[in-house]
């Protein structure tokens, strides 16, 4: 059995001149938490390679360790970079420091209740804008999209690198109900259009304990 504090789970990497991570949630602590953030890396290893496959790729780093306190503005911590998903099939691109710059999202999942929770996602991005599914209890689902406001995307440098939290309406909290590419609707007031699906993942949101060797 894995237990929590030697488990390591991750982050998904997005963007090329903003880079921002997503923290990789489970249910089980010290990884019970999400985080958006916008950081800083000491090689252009991952600027590279995200220039070569694209905007809706999937480039994930692994951590020594990864805790909430480790996320604080200033913080760095030295990571495995991968192309696609690490510890699955990703392809391990070298070692990186990462530079914790802006936290931008900080969430954690709700207790029990009886009331359907809405779909909600976190709004962020400068170049590019993306969605971040807001988990809430287990069974759930992480995903991270890329979008655009309808028209096409802009964001006014007094907005800077601001994240908030956007309710979908009319949409169940579940994996069938959750946003797909292509689709159009309204959210927090602004048309959006989903573009891509960049990472979708299910059973480290299980709400199961970790069985030995699953990251």
């Amino acid at each position: 059995m894995v237990t929590p504090e030697l488990s390591v789970h991750g982050l998904v990497l997005l963007g090329t001149d903003t880079v921002y991570a997503v923290h990789m949630p489970t249910f089980t602590a010290p990884h019970d938490f999400q985080a958006v953030l916008r950081v800083a890396l000491d090689t252009d290893t991952y600027r590279t390679a995200r220039k070569r496959h694209g905007t809706s790729a999937l480039f994930t780093v692994s951590p020594r360790t990864l805790l909430l306190k480790d996320l604080e503005p200033g913080g760095s911590f030295p990571a495995d970079l991968y192309f696609g998903r690490f510890g699955r099939d990703g392809e391990l691109l070298g070692e990186v420091r990462i530079e914790i710059e802006e936290r931008l999202y900080v969430g954690h999942p709700t207790g029990p209740t009886i009331e359907p929770t809405p779909l909600r996602y976190v709004l962020f991005g400068r170049e590019q804008l993306y969605l971040a599914h807001v988990f809430t209890r287990p069974p759930d689902f992480d995903q991270v999209l890329t979008a655009q406001l309808a028209g096409g995307w802009a964001v006014s440098r007094d907005e800077g690198d601001a994240a908030r939290t956007v309710t979908i309406p009319n949409r169940p909290d579940d994996l069938p109900g959750r946003l797909h590419p292509g689709e159009q609707l309204t959210a927090g007031g602004e048309e959006l259009q989903v573009l891509a699906e960049v990472y979708l993942e299910t059973t480290d949101l299980a709400g199961e304990e970790v069985r030995e060797g699953e990251v």
